[in-house]
């Protein structure tokens, strides 16, 4: 009778088990790692594209900022002058020229428009956490800005209207234009235009559709309303707006080293 011995496999420690689990730890560990690193570097690199448009699109804010105040600067003076000499025609011996001149102003109503595409598409599209809290929350504040001055566009809009519809009953359009062109036919040689334009519509009498005293001291009393606004304008949401944008600029610059 034949023996046969059993095979044993020798059994394997549980080092060994420990390693191989360390090793396979290790390897998805490592892989997770690069991975994520690789995330970081793409969202950071779509971060530094978005914070580019973004700085380029608020330097363009503040130009546009400070063009709208100057434009209002010489608006509300232009109303300013018209309420004065509107009350005191007969005192200041005033012609209808002068009065088409300043109430010309009334409807270049100075309003402004961002250049905030970028905000809208960080916001869209979910990727404003890219840009880090601090930044974050400066965009948020400036958006809120931009918010409140569109709603106070919106409020006013009517009494705009109201103050148009009293300057073509009082005024003529057509006229104003022809006005405006006579004086600069009269001066097309001139290299400082602006005030000869004035003085050439000054010297003019075109007649005014409606003279009523009442409306014209009603259309007066709106276009100081309208100064108002403006001014309302410039200090609430132009000034603060703009320093807002500044400072968002300058993080930005510091941030990702635009120049």
């Amino acid at each position: 009778m034949e023996v046969h011995a059993h095979t044993h496999t020798p059994r394997k420690k549980w080092t060994h088990y420990f390693w191989e689990f360390l090793m396979l730890f290790l390897a998805v560990f490592c892989g997770f790692l690069a991975e994520n690193k690789r995330e970081h570097m793409i969202e950071h690199q779509r971060a530094k594209v978005y914070a580019a448009n973004l700085y380029e699109e608020l330097r363009k804010d503040t130009t546009g900022i400070n063009n709208t105040i100057r434009d209002i600067k010489i608006t509300t003076g232009k109303l300013d002058t018209f309420c004065l000499l509107g009350t005191e025609k007969i005192k200041r011996n005033v012609t209808n020229g002068m009065l088409y001149y300043y109430a010309s102003y009334t409807t270049l109503i100075a309003l402004y428009a961002s250049e905030n595409t970028t905000i809208e598409q960080l916001k869209g599209s979910g990727n404003l956490r890219l840009m880090g809290n601090d930044i974050s929350q400066m965009i948020n504040v400036y958006e809120k800005k931009l918010n409140g001055l569109e709603n106070d566009y919106g409020l006013t809009k009517p009494e705009f209207a109201k103050i148009e519809e009293l300057y073509f009953r009082i005024f003529d359009g057509y006229a104003i234009q022809i006005l405006l062109r006579e004086g600069l036919a009269r001066v097309r040689d001139s290299v400082n235009s602006m005030p000869h334009i004035r003085d050439s519509v000054f010297k003019m009498n075109t007649p005014l559709i409606n003279e009523d005293p009442a409306l014209m001291k009603e259309f007066i009393g709106w276009l100081d309303f309208e100064s108002h606004i403006y001014r309302h304008h410039i200090t609430n949401f132009l000034v603060p707006l703009k320093q807002t944008a500044t400072e968002l600029i300058e993080s930005l610059k510091k941030e990702y080293h635009l120049k």
